[in-house]
């Protein structure tokens, strides 16, 4: 899902529609480095990507929104971590802001 910030020509990459309402939502633009490690410039020469920081580095949580817990009998308490949930007021406050799907 493409989104932009009014007054701006950049489309910013996000996971879907929801991300505007989610607590990890970080738009920003990544920069492609190389793997050297032998000194000099690291800059690949690309172009910077405009997406979500949370997404480039450390990529979004699989599974459903929110988090469940269950209980194994074996292990104890296992708690499952899903993508943040939803937050309408947030998403009406980052609209407010100037943020809207592209």
């Amino acid at each position: 899902m493409m989104f932009r910030r009014k007054g701006e020509k950049a489309l910013y990459s996000f996971l879907d529609a929801k991300c505007i309402g989610r607590t990890c939502f970080q738009p920003g633009m990544y920069q492609h480095r190389s793997p050297l490690s032998c000194g000099g410039s690291r800059n690949t020469g690309s172009s910077d990507t405009h997406c979500c920081m949370r997404r480039a580095y450390r990529g979004c949580p699989g599974g459903p929104d929110g988090a469940r817990v269950e209980q194994d009998p074996d292990i104890g308490e296992i708690i499952h971590v899903g993508l943040p949930v939803y937050d309408p007021e947030l998403a009406k406050e980052r609209k407010s802001e100037g943020w809207k799907h592209a």
